[in-house]
């Protein structure tokens, strides 16, 4: 219990905007802390009593300035609306805060440890639904073993939180449990921040929350039975940055939030049981980078599931470092329904083409034709043209497709490209034109199958170069006569029953090599 002299010494500093430091140039870490006597020791009643305004003296506007104490018993703030701003800077605080639907000032709960007592299920730090413009918790430490959080901050407002190099950890549950906060400026979790929780519900909740901005620089989180970082639902309306060196062990899940922008350059993302990114259906207004040397290590259906996300933006997203655990099988993105502006970088076509064939769970039309889009709005149709024919491709060794249809587009891709390259038939309708010719003179020659009619007015000779090659003209050019065949027929020896036979089936090629031309140059192929 403090004595009458440190009770009087804290209504003296209240009062003249002094901070009462009992810690001097002593150490502040927790076990120091935990070594401090009577001589440092306030009641958290003390506490509450000051913000209740219920001493008898005119607080400053400082406030209350507390460092190096050690405070007994739990400080019950709750309810509470006061004019008076609070510091507890590197104090001890072993049954923790109560902030439950209070209002104050200015909150500043630097370097100071919390607790709970034995058996209790109440945060260390419980800041349900309080409002206050900025807190800070930079160096703070909270410890805790119940499934309602280490800090909890559920449906609080406040103008900014910053808790860089905090240390959070929770046994039974979220370390940071922010599920509908709001924060009108920004979260700052950077600088060393540490956060170890477990299970389902995530080890850092922000589901549900409304953020000006989230900075995890630098942040470690760790969760080996469920989510590092739980945010779905989530919106940011400027930047979410989880760079400089971040690392989470756990999923980073941000199913159908919404950012302004995500910034990963250079995270490390780590968890062996399932995908290492979850953010099908985020939407980010103006750019994702996943690049820097970003890494990303999963399991499951794939290592980063990008499904459905919008981005009003660019796309940096850089695979060369995602893997898979150990052997596990599955893929390295699931990119089905994401959509983004401009080309997407790194822009090699090649890369991004093995990602969608090689790296995806399964055929998925929409990667295919959203990579041809920009690729078309950026003026390189010979790209967009070559993506459809991967397209077509992968469609054909992965779609599912019937064996009537697979063998029907295999035939197209090889003819017209798909329909996207219909010259490539042209070539077969010049080599059947070619080899008619070609028939022609080698068979029609002199004491061959070709000589001239009676029609021609001459006596039934054989037939001269010129007149030998409009035969051939005439047995493979659809529409197109020259008139030689009325003045040279086929004859009835081996030659020209065999060259007769030639041109049917010439003739059909050269049919069907123009028919296949005019559907592939329509575009009619490209829908089959």
């Amino acid at each position: 219990m403090a004595t009458d002299g440190l009770e009087q010494r804290l209504l003296d500093t209240v009062r003249d905007g002094e901070m009462l430091d009992l810690a001097g140039d002593g150490p502040v870490d927790e076990a120091a802390m935990r070594s401090w006597d009577s001589t440092r020791t306030v009641p958290a009643v003390l506490i509450r009593d000051l913000v209740r305004g219920r001493r008898d003296i005119e607080a400053d506007p400082h406030g209350l300035r507390l460092r190096g104490a050690r405070i007994t018993g739990r400080v019950d703030l709750a309810n509470i609306t006061s004019d008076l701003r609070v510091e507890l800077i590197d104090c001890l605080v072993p049954d923790g805060l109560n902030l439950c639907d209070s209002r104050l000032p200015g909150l500043v709960l630097d370097g100071s440890c919390f607790g709970h007592s034995a058996g209790s299920h109440d945060p260390p730090v419980d800041a349900e639904r309080f409002t206050v413009p900025a807190m800070t918790m930079s160096g703070a430490i909270a410890n805790a073993d119940t499934p309602a959080g280490a800090v909890r901050f559920l449906g609080a407002h406040l103008g900014r939180l910053e808790c860089d190099g905090a240390q959070l950890q929770n046994a039974s549950g979220p370390a940071l449990h922010a599920d509908g906060l709001r924060v009108d400026h920004g979260v700052f979790l950077r600088g060393g921040f540490q956060a170890t929780g477990a299970g389902e519900r995530g080890t850092v909740r922000f589901v549900g929350a409304h953020l000006g901005r989230l900075e995890c620089d630098g942040a470690q989180l760790q969760n080996l039975s469920g989510p590092a970082l739980h945010a779905d639902g989530l919106r940011v309306d400027r930047a979410m940055s989880l760079r400089g060196g971040f690392r989470a062990t756990g999923a980073i899940q941000m199913v159908d939030a919404h950012l302004g922008l995500l910034e990963c350059d250079g995270a490390r993302l780590e968890n062996p049981f399932g995908p290492a990114l979850y953010a099908d259906g985020l939407r980010v207004d103006r750019a994702v980078h996943l690049r820097g040397g970003f890494q990303a290590t999963g399991a499951g259906h794939s290592v980063l599931r990008l499904n459905g996300v919008s981005v009003g933006g660019s796309l940096w997203l850089d695979t060369s470092k995602v893997t898979r655990s150990g052997r596990a099988p599955g893929a390295l993105v699931a990119i089905d329904g994401l959509t983004y502006t401009g080309l997407p970088e790194p822009v090699e076509l090649s890369r991004w083409l093995e990602l969608l064939r090689a790296h995806t769970p399964g055929y998925a039309a929409q990667p295919y034709q959203q990579l041809a889009a920009v690729h078309r709005t950026a003026g390189h149709d010979s790209e967009a043209r070559e993506i459809l024919r991967a397209q077509r491709r992968d469609q054909i060794d992965r779609g599912g497709l019937g064996r009537r249809d697979r063998v029907w587009a295999r035939f197209t891709g090889l003819t017209l490209g798909f329909g996207y390259q219909p010259w490539r038939v042209l070539l077969l309708l010049f080599a059947v034109v070619a080899c008619s010719v070609a028939l022609a003179l080698i068979l029609g020659g002199p004491g061959g199958g070709l000589e001239h009619t009676a029609r021609a007015n001459t006596p039934k000779t054989p037939c001269g170069v010129v007149k030998r090659v409009g035969v051939g003209l005439d047995l493979s050019l659809p529409l197109v006569k020259t008139g030689a065949r009325d003045q040279c027929a086929p004859t009835d020896t081996r030659a020209g029953q065999t060259l007769t036979v030639a041109g049917w089936v010439l003739q059909l090629v050269a049919w069907a090599s123009a028919t296949l031309f005019i559907a592939g140059f329509t575009g009619a192929v490209r829908t089959t």
